[in-house]
C-alpha cells in the first residue's frame, strides 16, 4: 500500500479511530491528542463515521475546566461477525457484535450433514440489517468450510489464547497450551502470537508411538484423547468428576510437566496458561502439575505459574471472533505493519 496517497491516508487514519475508540469512550480533542492527527481530519472522519452509523455520541466527558467534549464509542451494533469452532466430534456457530461479545451460539454434533448445519445455522443468526464483516473458523483440521463472507482459519491454540490475552491483557511472553483431545502451543513476543507445532512432539519420555513416527512425544502420552482411552472414561466431565480416574490422571501429568519445563527455559516464558478442554481439570491436579514443573525447573525460575484458562470452553468461540474483527473491520495486521515502518523510519546518523 502507498501510504502517501490521500485516499489512503485517509484510510489509515479512520482505522486509527476505530482501533482507539476499541478500546473505550473517547473525545474528539482526545483523539486528535492520542492519534497525532489534526482536528479538522479527526472531526470529518468521525462525523462521516458517525453519519454511518459505526460510531455514536454516549454523552460529555467530565472536565475541570473548558467546555466538556462529547465522548464517542463503537456502535456495536452496527455490525457482525461470526465465529466456527470445529472439533473432532463437535462444532459450533456463534454471532458476535463490533466488541467481539458473543450474542449467540449453538453446538451441534459434528456429523455428514454439518456444511449445511453450518449454513442453516449463519442464515438463522443472520437476521437483522446488520452487516456481516465476515467469519473466522477455528480448527486443527485441513477442512474446506465454504462461507457466503470473507473468512479466515486460525488454530484453536491460537483462538484460545487471543481470548486469554482479551480478557487478561498482553501476558508478554506467556506459553499457551491448548489441551484437548490434541495438543497445540503457542507463545506471545512482542504483541503477536507465534505458533509452536513443535512442542506436541517434545520427547517426553521413552516409549509412546506418535502420529509423527517418533516415541515417547508428548502428543503420543500425555493428550487428551490419550488420557479418555487409557483411564476409560467416556468424557472429560466424567474423567475430572470420579475420584477414581485422578491417580491415573497424575501419572500422565508427568511427561507434561517435563515438556512443560524445557519448553519454559527454551522460550524464556514468563507463565503458561493451560487452555481446552483439559484446562477444566481439578485444581489438585494443578496443583501436582505446578509442583512437578517446579522441581524441574533451575533455581529463579522455580516459581513460574501456571494458570488455568479464564475463557474455559468459550475461549475458542471468543478467541475466534476477536481475529475475524482484527482481519474484516479493525484491520489490526495493516496498522501493525504501519506501525513496523513508522519505527524503523528513523534519521541516519553518523552518516551510516
Amino acid at each position: 500500500m502507498d501510504f502517501s496517497r490521500p485516499d489512503n491516508a485517509r484510510r489509515i487514519n479512520r482505522l486509527k479511530v476505530l482501533s482507539e475508540l476499541r478500546k473505550g469512550t473517547c473525545s474528539k480533542a482526545e483523539l486528535s491528542r492520542r492519534l497525532d492527527i489534526n482536528k479538522v481530519s479527526i472531526g470529518e472522519i468521525c462525523d462521516k463515521m458517525i453519519k454511518e452509523g459505526l460510531i455514536e455520541e454516549t454523552g460529555r466527558e467530565q472536565t475541570a475546566q473548558g467546555r466538556p467534549g462529547t465522548l464517542l464509542s463503537i456502535n456495536s451494533k452496527a455490525g457482525r461477525v461470526f465465529s466456527i469452532e470445529e472439533g473432532r466430534k463437535a462444532f459450533s456457530v456463534a454471532v458476535s457484535d463490533l466488541h467481539g461479545r458473543i450474542l449467540r451460539y449453538e453446538r451441534l454434533p459434528k456429523g455428514e450433514s454439518f456444511q449445511d448445519d453450518i449454513q442453516k445455522l449463519i442464515r438463522k443468526m443472520s437476521a437483522g440489517d446488520a452487516v456481516i464483516y465476515g467469519a473466522a473458523i477455528a480448527s486443527d483440521y485441513n477442512t474446506r468450510i465454504e462461507l457466503p463472507f470473507p473468512s479466515v482459519c486460525i488454530s484453536r491454540a491460537e483462538a484460545e489464547a487471543e481470548a486469554e490475552v482479551a480478557r487478561l491483557g498482553d501476558l508478554e511472553s506467556f506459553l499457551f497450551i491448548s489441551w484437548s483431545d490434541t495438543i497445540a502451543a503457542t507463545i506471545r513476543k512482542n504483541g503477536m502470537m507465534i505458533p509452536l507445532p513443535d512442542l506436541p512432539h517434545i520427547r517426553a519420555q521413552r516409549d509412546g508411538d506418535c502420529s509423527c513416527g517418533g516415541k515417547g512425544c508428548l502428543e503420543a502420552v500425555s493428550s487428551g484423547q490419550v488420557i479418555l482411552s487409557r483411564t476409560g472414561a467416556d468424557s472429560y466431565r466424567t474423567l475430572f468428576g470420579n475420584r477414581e480416574y485422578h491417580e491415573m490422571i497424575k501419572v500422565m501429568l508427568r511427561p507434561m510437566a517435563a515438556a512443560l519445563s524445557e519448553a519454559a527455559q527454551a522460550l524464556s516464558a514468563s507463565s503458561v496458561i493451560i487452555t481446552g478442554r483439559m484446562a477444566a481439570m481439578p485444581d489438585a491436579m494443578y496443583a501436582y502439575l505446578q509442583t512437578l514443573v517446579s522441581s524441574l525447573l533451575p533455581p529463579g525460575r522455580e516459581n513460574m505459574i501456571i494458570y488455568r484458562s479464564s475463557a474455559g470452553e468459550n475461549g475458542a468461540r471468543e478467541g475466534a471472533a476477536l481475529k475475524a474483527l482484527d482481519t474484516f473491520f479493525y484491520n489490526t495486521e495493516l496498522l501493525l505493519r504501519l506501525k513496523a515502518i513508522e519505527n524503523l523510519s528513523v534519521p541516519f546518523q553518523n552518516g551510516i
